[in-house]
């Protein structure tokens, strides 16, 4: 997909139609690559940002973590390769490619990769989005 600007990259990953389609496997080998070469270890893209709907591919470099956060709506964590761990306030979640995390809404959560990993995001946004606020003249709180 086209990737030469935001505006553009963003209009290739709305739905146009009945459909959208990537493959995951050719999608995370670059990103995991960024991810080794980044500072912080971890590089992310998003793959479909549509009303609500957000679905995004993140990679970690063993060791990087991303710290303490939430979503305003649910999301679930498909592991697609590696291993990564969740904490949250009730304890920690190992998960392995092909694993699955559900999280609710507001649930308070931390991520790190106890090897080279990279998971499918897939969030249902509660709030307003970007380009609603925008529309409304509004900056987010």
């Amino acid at each position: 997909m086209a990737t030469s600007g935001a505006r553009t990259y963003l209009k290739t990953h709305k739905l146009r139609g009945k459909e959208l389609r990537f493959n995951l496997r050719e999608e995370q080998e670059p990103l995991l690559e960024r991810a080794m070469a980044a500072a912080a270890g971890r590089t992310a893209k998003t793959l479909v940002k549509e009303g609500p709907l957000r679905v995004t591919l993140v990679a970690l470099r063993k060791g990087a973590k991303m710290s303490r956060h939430h979503v305003d709506g649910q999301a679930s964590m498909h592991v697609l390769r590696g291993r990564v761990q969740f904490a949250h306030e009730d304890g920690t979640t190992d998960l392995r490619a092909g694993g699955v995390l559900v999280l609710d809404s507001g649930v308070e959560h931390e991520v790190r990769a106890l090897a080279d990993s990279a998971f499918l995001i897939t969030m249902s946004w509660l709030g307003e989005t970007s380009s609603q606020r925008r529309a409304a003249g509004r900056k987010r709180k």
